[in-house]
């Protein structure tokens, strides 16, 4: 096998379907801590469950795999890229980059590249399908390494929340912040960083102001109208609806959805969006 995509739970994909024998896709599942329960992210994860029991929950937090784990997941293939969940709100970037230098000892011949995301959800979901666009171009190893880094600068993740209780105990986001959410129908707009941390930007009482204000945000930080990754915590109506408002100003983009990782969805909440795109 020539080359192995991988990517940890801070992207949605679960499967992809109808690859060449040339590239494999694989899922390295993180481990979520809920009070005394631990919950594997794999596809089968109960999301509305896991939702609940964050909800209920005193301390929750998230883990990623050994290193160890990721290192056998790098064999088999000649060349292997891996992306994670932004190193600033995980130990995944830190222990796949540990499990390179496991797969390397074993095989040194080999090409592996961990690329830190600096993001969750849909961002990563573009990452992963435009790894797979360019090699089935043909380009070498360093030559896919260069333009996912060069693409990755023209992307971008915004965030639409209805709860950031989770965010606020895990030290995210500020205390203050936190109380206003969820009271009198306030939804949270936020934007990953380029360091790769989740900042807020807006603020919207209602549905229908939110996803104009949601819409207006990132159509300010460059939205190009080309590709949309939109992924949802249980909540496809409100995903659609997003489609809908954007497709009103932007009848060519390419809007996918899809449900969040377990993953994800602990970091958006119950009823959150979160948004990929390309930008100008």
């Amino acid at each position: 096998m020539d080359w192995k995509i991988v990517t940890d739970t801070g992207s949605n994909i679960r499967q992809i379907n109808d690859l060449p024998e040339s590239i494999s896709f694989d899922i390295i599942p993180l481990i979520l801590h809920i009070d005394n329960e631990d919950f594997v992210d794999t596809p089968d994860l109960d999301i509305e469950l896991l939702n609940q029991k964050v909800a209920q929950s005193s301390e929750s937090s998230s883990a990623c795999p050994a290193p160890g784990v990721y290192a056998e997941k790098f064999k088999g293939a000649d060349h292997v890229i891996c992306f994670t969940i932004s190193s600033e709100l995980s130990g995944s970037y830190n222990s796949a980059e540990q499990g390179k230098q496991i797969a390397l000892e074993e095989n040194p011949d080999a090409d592996i590249y961990i690329f830190d995301s600096k993001s969750a959800g849909g961002e990563n979901d573009l990452l992963v399908f435009k790894a797979i666009e360019l090699v089935k171009e043909g380009l070498g190893f360093h030559e896919v390494v260069d333009a996912l880094n060069e693409y990755h600068e023209k992307t971008h993740a915004g965030y639409m929340l209805k709860s950031i209780e989770n965010l606020v105990k895990n030290g995210r986001v500020n205390k203050i912040v936190g109380s206003l959410v969820g009271l009198l129908n306030i939804h949270v707009m936020g934007v990953r960083s380029e360091e790769g941390t989740i900042e807020m930007s807006s603020r919207a009482r209602g549905e229908k102001r939110a996803l104009n204000t949601f819409i207006k945000d990132f159509v300010e930080a460059g939205f190009s109208g080309k590709v949309l990754e939109i992924s949802h915590v249980n909540n496809e109506p409100l995903a659609k609806k997003l489609a809908e408002k954007v497709l009103e100003q932007f009848p060519k983009t390419d809007i996918r959805i899809r449900p969040t990782s377990g993953l994800c969805s602990f970091y958006a909440e119950k009823g959150g969006l979160i948004v990929g795109y390309e930008r100008l």
